[in-house]
């Protein structure tokens, strides 16, 4: 079998690929990095470093090939002779590919027999709506008659991905550039409901029926806790996430996060039980205990701009929280420890610090988090906000 993914970065190499090849599949990169394209083509093979509290594990990823996203022949080609497509670009280069994607697609629909047409396209993207998103993109790039055909063949299920892929340590003794280090956990879910046929068999993939749940508890549990662990370990000076774990401060204030996430949860969710959230929570903890990943804080708090939106993993808790008409006291902490990440190497924390000089705070959480300036959210964010700035 073989699979086509977009993005040969550290997700898509050591996410993605590693995945599909233990699942019997060959993978075929596309990617915008010629150098990369032109190693991966080179070597057909690359190490993972796969940590866990019990130390580092290596396995090598093999049935490996590579093609530079300029080469749209060999790309139509690939995707003409997969089984299943994925992405690891970022939302923002979605749109990029998607005139590639959809040639690919409509080639694919012409050429294959009908009994073996059918392919699932999943957008393996940290975001809401992900391969939704894809799919509206793709069919804005071929007409009426191509988008018929394309639907009725081609399954496009949002995913939940989880995953965390830290950034290769300098010091850890491989000269591969192609080396990705990941924790051993993972969680790839996607939506059964979108699915015309059964998708390629992936280890460790979940269909779900019940997607939103998921997502939303990945995001108010997971993406919330990273984020505010990240930007507590940067206040108090750390380099690594376990370093920051190692704090009895952030640890409480942790934890009293998660307390006020486990009660939104549960309350929006039955197919979530009390002890169901609490599990995946504790499972949140140890993984960002695990000294192996050598996770940087810097790396983990980048782009408050995108975290402090109104639908992402910081606001929205405390909305729905607000909501519920209970307090989120902690919650309130993490966004207010986003606002104060002045790290000077990350452009959009620059702003968000520049801008709250420049405009005042009320107005950021206005623009960028959709908090009216009147609010009850907004009154407590400010109230935190003013004490750390004594």
């Amino acid at each position: 079998m073989h699979a086509v993914v977009f993005g040969a970065g550290n997700i898509g190499r050591g996410f993605l690929g590693s995945i599909l090849s233990q699942s019997g599949m060959s993978v075929c990169f596309v990617d915008v990095d010629e150098g990369r394209v032109k190693r991966l083509a080179q070597a057909g093979a690359y190490p993972v470093y796969v940590v866990s509290e019990h130390g580092r594990d290596e396995h090598v990823v093999t049935g490996v090939s590579a093609v530079s996203v300029r080469d749209t022949d060999a790309i139509v080609k690939a995707i003409v002779a997969a089984d299943i497509v994925m992405t690891a670009v970022g939302k923002n280069a979605l749109n990029a590919i998607a005139p590639v994607l959809a040639r690919g697609l409509a080639m694919r629909t012409l050429v294959r027999p009908r009994e073996s047409v059918h392919l699932t396209v999943v957008a393996c993207e940290n975001v809401q709506d992900n391969t939704s998103y894809l799919k509206h993109a793709i069919g804005t790039q071929i007409s009426e008659e191509e988008r018929g055909r394309i639907f009725a063949h081609v399954s496009f299920p949002d995913c939940v991905v989880d995953r965390i892929v830290p950034n290769m340590p300098s010091d850890d003794g491989s000269t591969d550039p192609l080396s990705v280090c990941v924790e051993d956990y993972f969680q790839l879910a996607i939506d059964g409901s979108a699915l015309k046929e059964p998708a390629p068999a992936i280890r460790g993939m979940e269909v779900t029926y019940d997607l939103d749940a998921t997502l939303e508890q990945k995001l108010c549990t997971l993406n919330m806790a990273h984020a505010i662990v990240g930007y507590y370990g940067y206040l108090v000076g750390c380099e690594y996430v376990h370093e920051a774990m190692e704090d009895k401060n952030i640890l409480a204030l942790l934890h009293g996060a998660l307390e006020e996430v486990s009660d939104v949860i549960v309350r929006r969710h039955s197919s979530i039980t009390k002890s169901a959230q609490d599990s995946y929570a504790c499972k949140v903890v140890d993984r960002f205990k695990n000294r192996y990943l050598r996770d940087e804080v810097v790396r983990v708090a980048r782009d408050p701009e995108r975290k402090l939106g109104a639908r992402d993993r910081l606001v929205r808790p405390a909305q729905f929280a607000i909501e519920q008409h209970t307090t989120p006291a902690f919650l309130v902490s993490g966004i207010t420890a986003a606002l104060h990440f002045d790290y000077a190497r990350d452009a959009a924390a620059r702003r968000i610090v520049d801008a709250i000089r420049d405009d005042g705070l009320e107005q950021v959480l206005e623009s960028v988090s959709g908090i009216p300036r009147d609010a009850a959210l907004a009154r407590m964010i400010r109230a935190d906000y003013l004490l750390r700035d004594l």
